[in-house]
């Protein structure tokens, strides 16, 4: 314990060095855990069977982002973000220790700016992300996903993104396969945001891990808004992937989701409400297995005790419909669930 004690304060002295001897630079350090009892469903797409937890409420994260002022508009930046499972403080991923972000960019007032990587896809950059779902993304209350089948985090990746001009910006990324299981990318948005008005589209192609054939390659695309009304903010999105698997003739399957959910503002937090749905839908004779729809709807409120300590209440009512393979029997599955969690941000 002295030993490791002694380390972190050898490690905070040669910060604190480093970054006094560079005024024009800065690294931040921030992370998030956020942990609450839980008790729903386990698995909607086996059984209405229910558990209490002690579960993520939102996946726990601590990151490490910095910047450095080149002169004449000019900056060099980084982030690097590790997620783990706070409830026994184990890595989210063992195949990727900074699962979320590890990338390093330029960026220029006039030119843009461009960041190389480990970072993430449009759809989930600036497409369909936190800012357009009532509970962020987060909490029982919205959990699944909402990209359809596009990947969230690609690899090897470059990323440019151009300034703001009158509310909107553009941004082009593509990803460099590099293996046998991941394939080339490639995809952009376009972001709109205005006074009380927030829109985003994007689009992106990822070729199929298991061919070569880009032709095979599934497709996503999404759009999603928001506008704040000041005593509430509706929001929305949409994605639908197509394209999901080879097959000699081409598609195989489609995946499409959307939420619809609203904020609202109400003594010292806001309450929030949200529902989502999802349509898969096969070719007839395909044998891709993950077949499954659903809806979801989550009534919440989040309690802010300070700017950065929450109380996170959510309740959900939902109805999951699976099929494992085409001809199979389909299974039906619906539950309800509560969590009360609490998150510190730091």
């Amino acid at each position: 314990m002295k030993k490791t004690r002694l380390a972190l304060v050898l490690a905070a002295g040669t910060v604190c060095a480093s970054t006094a001897g560079a005024q024009q630079s800065n690294v931040t350090v921030y992370g998030r855990i956020d942990l609450g009892v839980r008790y729903a469903p386990v698995d909607l797409a086996a059984s209405e069977d229910r558990q209490t937890t002690i579960a993520n409420s939102s996946t726990a994260r601590i990151g490490f982002r910095g910047e450095e002022d080149l002169g004449g508009g000019r900056s060099a930046y980084f982030q690097l973000e590790h997620r783990f499972k706070a409830d026994t403080g184990a890595v989210d991923d063992p195949n990727a220790f900074w699962k979320d972000k590890a990338w390093v960019g330029l960026a220029s007032r006039t030119l843009g700016k461009v960041q190389l990587g480990r970072q993430s896809s449009p759809i989930d950059n600036l497409g369909v992300n936190g800012r357009f779902e009532a509970f962020g993304g987060d909490s029982l209350g919205s959990m699944g996903g909402r990209i359809a089948r596009a990947a969230a985090k690609w690899d090897n990746s470059v990323y440019y993104t151009t300034p703001n001009l009158a509310g909107f910006s553009f941004g082009l990324a593509a990803s460099l396969g590099e293996s046998a299981t991941r394939r080339d990318a490639a995809g952009f948005h376009l972001d709109y945001a205005q006074g009380r008005v927030l829109l985003a589209t994007s689009y992106q192609v990822e070729q199929d891990a298991t061919v070569a054939n880009a032709r095979d390659s599934m497709r996503t695309a999404s759009l999603a808004g928001s506008y704040d009304f000041g005593f509430a903010r509706p929001l929305f999105t949409a994605a639908r992937t197509v394209d999901l698997g080879p097959a000699a003739g081409g598609e195989v399957g489609e995946r499409s989701v959307y939420t619809v959910g609203v904020r609202i503002p109400a003594g010292p937090g806001e309450v929030r409400v949200s529902y989502r749905v999802q349509d898969d839908d096969r070719a007839n004779g395909s044998t891709f297995a993950g077949d499954r729809d659903g809806e979801r709807l989550g009534i919440g409120y989040q309690y802010l005790l300070s700017k950065r300590t929450s109380l996170n209440l959510s309740a959900i009512t939902e109805r999951v419909e699976t099929q494992t393979a085409a001809g199979a029997a389909r299974t039906r599955f619906s539950g309800q669930g509560f969590e009360v969690a609490l998150r510190h941000a730091f």
